[in-house]
């Protein structure tokens, strides 16, 4: 039995090293020895994306292109923006592109403005069906123009491509049935629960439950992909449902996007690293802009209510109320009926940021349980509508779950006559 090599002190480990080219006068160079070299300059790059974590870094909403929409073939349009796939490549739209949701091409180069299939391209043209997709960006190579050669060798001519394009290209991966059948499709809840597929299992307290013996996070709906279809190549960008009739029934971009972020090791690490607050900002987006798709200019959400609609909500969240002339405040507490909470009370806006940005790592909250929930009023709305004689702002109320320190508290000489609170009765 052979023993294995020790690495000693200071002994230098060649596995996994960047080999360049080293140049020297008298050298004969290939076209091979130039391409090593490249090579080398790409590992480099990507070595930095990868400690940077993947995601996205800016842009690359998604929202639909009512424009260019026709013939029932649903559009898209892309926003510029950058981001870094999980192998470390950088991934760069310089303009926003309109994107179909089709592809008739051949299968030859691949177009930077056309999807992808996630098989080999072949030929033909392919129309997004019925169900759930995962929309993502990955990187592409296109050979572009030709380069003259010395006519040496008439057999290398069919190589004489002047210049590789590193570019991109977008890709519909398909969520199967089985994975999305068990959330209740067609139920008002749905999109909801989609989304927590993604955002992963330590979300919930319920995870912690077992900490001791848990295994690192999941992402249940997006590992399932990764198993399948979605490679470390690909930046996942939006969630989207469509009909049968080819109909885009949601775009929902903060299911699934995330800031850029390292993936966890472990449990322990995931309690720590700066990938669960990606998570904790993707959940309030998410529902910010899940929220605000639904209710009407005048901040009226009915019949849209928190335990029929959402399985879950974020640690915190803003909703569109409609202004009331009373102070029963039930228009603003009717998206809350049949759940546990205390208030509207007023804080003032001092406070509302470090409350958002606190709760990013806090558990979600369980609309079917009955723990409590903190309603606020902010001041400085309020006063705004109240006094101002145009351009009054629109009214909103802010929720936090009870696991949250209360915000509320009486402030004296910064609380004002009517908008203030007393203190809360302990």
């Amino acid at each position: 039995m052979t023993t294995p090599d020790v690495l000693q002190l200071q002994q230098p480990l060649k596995e996994g090293g960047i080999r360049t080219v080293s140049f020297f006068n008298g050298r004969l160079l290939t076209a091979k020895d130039m391409s090593r070299e490249q090579a080398a300059r790409r590992e480099a790059d990507w070595r930095q994306g990868l400690a940077r974590g993947d995601g996205v870094a800016f842009g690359l909403a998604v929202e639909r292109d009512p424009a260019l929409s026709k013939d029932g073939a649903p559009v898209l349009l892309i926003e510029s923006g950058l981001a870094v796939n999980r192998k470390g490549q950088t991934l760069r739209l310089t303009a926003d592109t309109s994107v179909a949701l089709t592809r008739s091409f051949g299968g030859g180069a691949v177009s930077t403005c056309t999807f992808a299939a996630c098989e080999p391209i072949v030929g033909g043209t392919y129309v997004a069906g019925a169900g759930v997709y995962v929309l993502t960006v990955a990187p592409a190579e296109i050979a572009e123009g030709k380069a003259p050669t010395n006519g040496l060798d008439p057999t290398n001519v069919r190589c004489n491509t002047d210049s590789t394009v590193e570019g991109l290209q977008f890709r519909l991966h398909s969520v199967q049935s089985q994975d999305i059948l068990p959330l209740g499709l067609g139920q008002p809840w749905f999109r909801n629960a989609l989304a927590y597929r993604c955002f992963g299992d330590d979300v919930r307290a319920g995870w912690f439950a077992g900490l001791l013996d848990a295994q690192p996070p999941r992402e249940p709906l997006l590992d399932t992909l990764r198993a399948t279809s979605l490679t470390d190549y690909d930046v996942p960008l939006a969630l989207l449902f469509i009909t049968g009739v080819a109909r885009v029934e949601f775009i929902d971009m903060w299911a699934v996007r995330r800031p850029l972020s390292r993936v966890s090791a472990d449990a322990w690490t995931s309690l720590v690293d700066d990938r669960r607050l990606a998570v904790g900002q993707a959940m309030f987006l998410q529902f910010q802009r899940h929220i605000l798709d639904g209710a009407a200019p005048s901040g009226n959400l009915s019949p849209i209510a928190a335990r029929t609609h959402f399985r879950y909500l974020p640690p915190a969240g803003v909703i569109p109320v409609p202004e009331e002339s009373d102070q029963t405040d039930a228009a603003a507490t009717r998206f809350f009926a049949g759940m546990t909470y205390r208030g509207p009370a007023f804080i003032n806006a001092a406070r509302l940021e470090a409350l958002l940005r606190e709760s990013l790592m806090y558990p979600a909250i369980d609309t079917q349980s009955p723990e409590l929930i903190w309603l606020y009023r902010v001041r400085e709305n309020r006063i705004a509508i109240d006094f101002a004689s145009a351009g009054r702002p629109r009214s909103y109320l802010v929720f936090a779950s009870g696991h949250l320190p209360y915000r509320a508290d009486a402030q004296f000489d910064l609380g004002y006559w009517n908008y203030g609170n007393y203190a809360l009765a302990r």
